[in-house]
């Protein structure tokens, strides 16, 4: 005789965005089968005695690299460190060789992935050509992602083929996104701007080793203003087509970004979601200068990322993960502004998060909301996804708030082999990562296997598209 459970995952506190409760929750085929307890006939049960039970926790800005750059990293290895760090669903995004612009390079690096991921996840489509909008919603598409930008030098992750300056062509690609009724999420900027400042006041002077990177940053020349005015022509165009826009590297950008941004979204109504990177508030000086080049930003005005999350401005949290190897990277300690630009996140997310909830600085409700229902809610996939409540997935992450760590280069599991965190002590840890109702990740051990993660296709178009 079956037992009436596969899993129970018992006396723990449940989370969600406006409340926090104890109970019990029980698992059958992969959904949440009941809410409540005691559940005594289960297969495997987890006493989450004195832990937080969290809705897995989505990592939505994910660079693993695959296809074309794996050497960096890959798709096994990436969801293997977001695994590890308690992430259950990791969404990836598109500057790849060949580039997922077209249903042909879509589907091939969804054949690609599938057979190596550890959990749960979602592509973005690139957004380059507006008559290929509509087969990528159909193969599934989370999005629709847009580099409105291309590097000062040409220096990848920027693919410079990827980058859509043109805003006759980004228009239509709005057009297009909101026809099928996908997110457009872009990566706001005005390259010529920064490129011409930054090479008057730093790469013609000889000014180019990674402190002198990171004065332009602060100084608000790469990654800064030019982002700032990106936006500022994206929101209206973005508001004319009547598209939804998802703004990326909200952190990154000066505070005039959460200005705009508060504007279109409460007095003009405009359907905008921004996304936070956390490395803007952790990242101190003292680490910045540690790591150098194994690090593109740095929290040189925190207090206005803390602002937009508790405004509203702010709708989703991120640790981005934009690895490069060693050898990639070394060089910029004596010219970052010709090595590729990226950090380290998959793994390190939910520890930096939780550390800063046990700082006061962050709620479990706002981890709840922020890293889990609103990406949900955003891309379509509530209540499938993002909530605890029966018919839901079982995605859980399960938060031990006392277990101390801290990051170690050896402990990685990115094909990268080093953090950008190294040596920063937390509080606060995922003791499991559960999707689906298997346990993937148990004390900071992988012990799913590739293949196990489930490619998750877009829905928020998929009413518009079967009506056509």
């Amino acid at each position: 005789m079956s037992v009436a459970y596969d899993l129970v995952i018992e006396n723990g506190t449940i989370w969600s965005p406006a409340s926090s409760y104890r109970a019990d929750v029980a698992v059958k085929d992969g959904k949440i089968a009941a809410i409540g307890g005691p559940f005594p006939d289960a297969a495997k049960r987890i006493d989450a005695r004195g832990q937080e039970v969290l809705p897995g926790i989505w990592h939505v800005h994910c660079h693993f690299r695959e296809p074309g750059h794996t050497y960096k990293e890959d798709f096994q290895t990436g969801s293997a460190a977001a695994a590890a760090g308690g992430v259950t669903f990791c969404i990836d995004m598109t500057n790849n060789t060949p580039h997922p612009t077209s249903l042909e390079h879509f589907e091939e690096k969804k054949a690609m992935v599938a057979p190596k991921a550890h959990v749960d996840y979602a592509l973005y489509g690139g957004g380059l050509y507006p008559r290929t909008v509509e087969s990528l919603a159909k193969a599934g598409a989370i999005g629709i992602k847009i580099f409105n930008t291309r590097h000062i030098k040409e220096v990848y992750p920027y693919i410079s083929e990827l980058g859509v300056l043109d805003h006759g062509i980004l228009y239509e690609l709005y057009e297009a996104t909101r026809d099928v009724g996908l997110v457009a999420s872009v990566h706001h900027d005005d390259p010529e701007w920064c490129k011409r400042l930054t090479f008057r006041d730093y790469i013609d002077k000889g000014r180019t080793d990674a402190m002198a990177y990171q004065e332009s940053f602060a100084k608000g020349y790469m990654y800064g203003h030019g982002m700032v005015a990106g936006l500022a022509a994206s929101l209206y165009y973005a508001r004319i087509a009547g598209v939804r826009l998802h703004v990326l590297h909200l952190g990154v950008m000066p505070p005039g970004a959460n200005e705009m941004i508060r504007h279109a979204k409460f007095e003009l109504g405009q359907d905008v979601t921004a996304e936070l990177e956390l490395g803007t508030l952790f990242m101190t000086r003292e680490q910045m200068e540690k790591v150098g080049p194994y690090t593109y930003n740095w929290g040189y005005a925190p207090q206005h990322g803390w602002k937009a999350i508790e405004n509203g401005v702010a709708d989703f949290i991120v640790l981005e993960h934009a690895p490069h190897t060693r050898d990639d990277v070394e060089p910029g300690w004596k010219d970052m502004f010709s090595v590729p630009l990226g950090m380290t996140g998959a793994q390190e997310f939910v520890p930096l998060m939780i550390n800063a909830v046990n700082e006061g600085r962050l709620t479990l409700n706002q981890v709840a909301r922020m890293a889990a229902e609103k990406p949900a809610r955003t891309f379509g996939i509530y209540p499938k996804k993002g909530v605890i409540q029966v018919g839901s997935d079982a995605d859980f992450t399960i938060v031990d708030m006392s277990r101390e760590g801290e990051f170690r280069h050896e402990d990685m599991l990115s094909k990268s082999a080093h953090t950008s965190w190294v040596g920063m002590r937390t509080k606060g840890a995922a003791t499991y990562g559960i999707v689906r109702g298997t346990v993937v990740m148990r004390d900071g051990k992988v012990v799913g296997s590739p293949g196990y993660g489930q490619f998750t296709p877009g829905t928020a178009g998929r009413s518009t598209l079967t009506a056509n």
